[in-house]
This record gives structure tokens, sequence and C-alpha cells, in this order.
């Protein structure tokens, strides 16, 4: 409860202005953690490169290419 009446007493000395603020700030940190609880992890990705017809090392290779800047 030592923190909870140490909140309020600086609560009750903001302006106005700086009392919305927080309100914001408030609300945008409960509605922060709400939305990472509710984040599942999707793999719609899944079977994307089963097309491909190169190995690993040459996938590898080509992406390092693409990284700087090369189109071949």
């Amino acid at each position: 409860m030592k923190t909870i009446n140490s909140i309020e007493t600086k609560i009750s000395q903001l302006s106005p202005g700086l009392m919305e603020e927080l309100e914001r700030y408030l609300d945008y940190l409960i509605n922060r953690r709400v939305a990472r609880k509710s984040k599942k992890l999707k793999q719609n990705w899944a079977g994307g490169l089963k097309n491909i017809k190169l190995t690993a090392i040459e996938l590898q290779k080509k992406s390092l290419d693409w990284r700087q800047g090369k189109n071949s």
C-alpha cells in the first residue's frame, strides 16, 4: 500500500494537463499488456519455400546477395 499512497501523492501534485497525459499513458500501458497476451504465434509461412529448388547453402548465399543489393 505504501507504493499506491506514494503514487497518489505524486498524482495530486500534477497539473490538469499532466493528469490527462498520465491517463493516456496509463491507457497505453494497459492496452499494450492486453495486446501482448492475446497474440498467438502464426505459422502461415510454413511450406512457403517448398517450390524453391535450392539447397539451404545456395539460398543463404542468394539472401546475402539480396541484402547487399546484388540482383543476380
